[in-house]
């Protein structure tokens, strides 16, 4: 019986993938460096900090100014610019209406109740997880754990939504089955997602009993 739904948010929910993007390449701009997309799909597709983008790429940046100044530019943003993805409200507001829902999200805490609230989607999550809380990010489990502490729940009680591989891989590691729907920003190896429960091109392809065929 499907209980509980674990959400992603960035690139899943919301459209924030080309906002970070240009956030972050203004914030390294600022000091010389040309971020590019295809040194952001490095970047992401392991999930590192940008502290350890910065070191492996060999830049003698300071990390913190920079995470600051995309920090400040990206809030800005998210006011301004941000959207939903399709189908991402009603898909939230289905599952609420039947199971306890969790965000799990790389992002920020603060990051995190500034989207959802923007759109009216906060009182819809029981809880709210930033894997920038947890002692590892994704793609390990930790996030996923927790949600699933929170909510009081077990794998085969739950799902979770990603978009991306590094969270695909944590969501699985964590026990759970796992819907994707790719964020087409970023550029997924053919095989990044093998495994998955059901993999869709938009939200707007999930049902609840879609949900409860694969729980």
């Amino acid at each position: 019986m499907l209980e509980s739904v674990l959400f992603d948010m960035d690139g899943l929910l919301i459209d924030s993938e080309p906002l970070q993007f240009q956030a972050y390449r203004q914030a390294f701009a600022s000091f010389g460096y040309d971020l590019d997309r295809a040194g952001w799909t490095r970047w992401h597709n392991v999930e590192a900090s940008a502290a350890r983008f910065i070191q492996d790429t060999g830049l003698d940046i300071d990390g913190a100014q920079v995470r600051a100044m995309k920090k400040e530019l990206y809030e800005q943003m998210i006011d301004d610019e941000l959207e939903l993805k399709p189908g991402a409200p009603q898909l939230v507001e289905a599952c609420a209406s039947e199971c306890r829902l969790a965000l799990v999200s790389g992002s920020r805490s603060e990051s995190i109740e500034r989207c959802l609230k923007k759109f009216d989607l906060l009182q819809h999550f029981s809880v709210l997880v930033s894997g920038a809380d947890q002692a590892r990010s994704k793609p390990y489990p930790d996030a996923y754990l927790e949600g699933m502490r929170q909510l009081g729940t077990a794998p085969e009680r739950a799902l979770a939504f990603e978009d991306s591989a590094s969270g695909f891989r944590a969501a699985v590691a964590a026990g759970l089955g796992c819907i994707v729907c790719p964020d087409s920003f970023r550029a997924h190896p053919d095989d990044a997602f093998d495994g998955a429960a059901l993999v869709v091109d938009s939200l707007l392809e999930i049902t609840m009993d879609r949900l409860k065929a694969i729980v």
